[in-house]
């Protein structure tokens, strides 16, 4: 069924509702133009005059909101569409001044608004551009009132132009100033978002995310949607590693596990540092069989792995624990029995993967 907003992307949402708040502009704006027509304030423009602007307005707004909701404006580097909808706001906006005639100073108070809209998205080369597209295209507005009877001209035209011509450029500049500063925060927020789940030094997501993960999957269980399995690995041997060849390397072997790791599990799974050098994997609708199998595949992986800086001859291996979650247990239960199975990996050997079953399992 077809609804106004995608229900699956967040971004085309947001778009959308930027969109429906240009619009909502476009008919504050209309409003005010059949307003100076009631006052008799648009001398030379007919009733038909403003059927046409509000019918091409609603063409062209229709136009883009068909293109942000087909999906096809993802294909441009802005897809918002901003730079495009201004121009045309702009367009509309020298239409009605052209008929304005006394309130024309007043319609181009519009451009105020039309500008504001770019801060969402546009550069500094992108507001002068449209800075020059204003004014040029005001600028041919009144030359063409001038040759069509030079009475229609008057001195506080001529200076409008000259004040569009100063304001709109500096807008211009502290717009684009206030979009770079958007950017940076827009880019601090996402490195500080980044931060508060990955681990530092492996990359991958830490403890407090690994937790976020495993009351995601919990309820998921719990709700009789799919299950899942928890595996925690350990690196065997790994003190060795830092007291034979110092903890920067030991920190080239965690980082490399873990993201050769990460490229070997499915985009539904998930590898977390659980601490130290043990590392946790949630697999995603996965089973007892199934677990026990991508453990395996994980620890061959790891024992074929070549460490940057180490020598030839260098291998690491792990151990293993899996468990399969039980619905309706604590989380730190499942886990607990995962850890069990890993010590009993290590007692039997190491380099081996081990199962232990939860009370409710068959």
């Amino acid at each position: 069924m077809f609804s106004i907003f995608p229900q699956d992307d967040r971004n085309q949402t947001l778009r959308l509702k930027r969109f429906f708040m240009a619009l909502g502009s476009y008919m504050m704006w209309f409003a005010l133009c059949v307003l100076f027509y009631a006052q008799g304030q648009m001398t030379r423009g007919t009733i038909n005059v403003l059927v046409v602007a509000s019918v091409g307005i609603l063409l062209c707004n229709g136009l883009v909101y068909t293109l942000i909701r087909s999906g096809y404006n993802k294909k441009f580097r802005d897809p918002s569409l901003t730079l495009l909808q201004m121009v045309i706001a702009t367009f509309w906006v020298m239409v009605i001044a052209y008929y304005a005639d006394a309130m024309r100073p007043l319609v181009l108070l519009t451009y105020l608004v039309v500008f504001i809209f770019g801060l969402f998205r546009l550069n500094v080369w992108q507001f002068l551009f449209l800075s020059a597209f204003a004014v040029v295209n005001y600028s041919l507005v009144i030359l063409l009132l001038y040759k069509i009877n030079p009475e229609l001209v008057s001195k506080s035209d001529v200076l409008s132009i000259v004040v569009l011509a100063v304001v709109l450029p500096w807008f211009s500049l502290v717009g684009g100033y206030i979009t770079k500063l958007r950017s940076q925060i827009s880019h601090a927020l996402s490195t500080i978002e980044r931060l508060a789940i990955i681990d530092d030094l492996t990359q991958v997501f830490n403890r407090r995310q690994m937790y976020k993960i495993l009351e995601h999957q919990k309820a998921l269980v719990d709700r009789g949607i799919h299950p899942f399995s928890i595996c925690i690995f350990d690196l065997d041997h790994f003190k060795r590693v830092n007291d034979t060849y110092g903890h920067s390397a030991g920190d080239i072997v965690l980082k490399t596990i873990a993201q050769e790791t990460q490229r070997n599990l499915r985009n539904i799974d998930h590898i977390a540092r659980y601490g130290g050098e043990e590392f946790i994997l949630i697999l995603t609708n996965v089973e007892k069989d199934q677990a026990m199998l991508c453990a395996d595949r994980i620890r061959k992986m790891v024992k074929k792995i070549v460490f940057e800086n180490m020598p030839p001859d260098f291998r690491m291996t792990i151990s293993v624990g899996v468990t399969e979650f039980q619905q309706s247990e604590v989380i730190q239960q499942a886990i607990n029995r995962a850890d069990t199975a890993l010590y009993r990996a290590k007692a039997n050997g190491r380099d081996r993967v081990e199962y232990e079953p939860g009370t409710a399992a068959v």
